[in-house]
């Protein structure tokens, strides 16, 4: 018997997902394709039942709960557009913050999730001398 497997086994796949979700240290990457696209914005009724349906709407929503709640302002969402997927598949919500495009944006991407920035801003100089001419 391995215990490991049967720990595994216990773990709720929901708390598993909450535990990361809330965490917000982590960066989130968002694979978008044009299933997920219609995964997400189909009708609750039209939804295939399965578990993988559930999940990816679940987390979705979940997302787009903290997206609101920050103000529509996205600190941790890293949305890559996947080869056959365009804007159009990204979600509403996520139109308004930079969309990555694999694999022509994968430095970018890595650069997102280190926490480097790609330009360095210059060395802040002497303020300048402001001189007054009369007319």
């Amino acid at each position: 018997i391995d215990i490991f497997e049967q720990q595994f086994r216990s773990i709720s796949k929901i708390d598993f997902m909450e535990r990361y979700l809330s965490e917000k240290e982590y960066l989130i990457i968002i694979i978008i394709s044009p299933k997920y696209f219609e995964t997400v914005t189909a009708p609750p009724f039209d939804l295939e039942n399965d578990e993988r349906t559930f999940n990816t709407v679940y987390i979705h929503k979940q997302l787009q709960n903290e997206f609101i709640q920050n103000g529509s302002k996205n600190f941790r969402f890293i949305p890559v557009l996947f080869p056959g997927a365009k804007k159009c598949h990204v979600p509403n919500w996520l139109q308004n913050t930079h969309i990555f495009a694999w694999p022509r944006d994968r430095d970018d991407i890595l650069r997102r999730l280190m926490r480097v920035e790609k330009y360095h801003p210059p060395p802040i100089g002497d303020l300048p001398t402001i001189v007054s001419v009369p007319i």
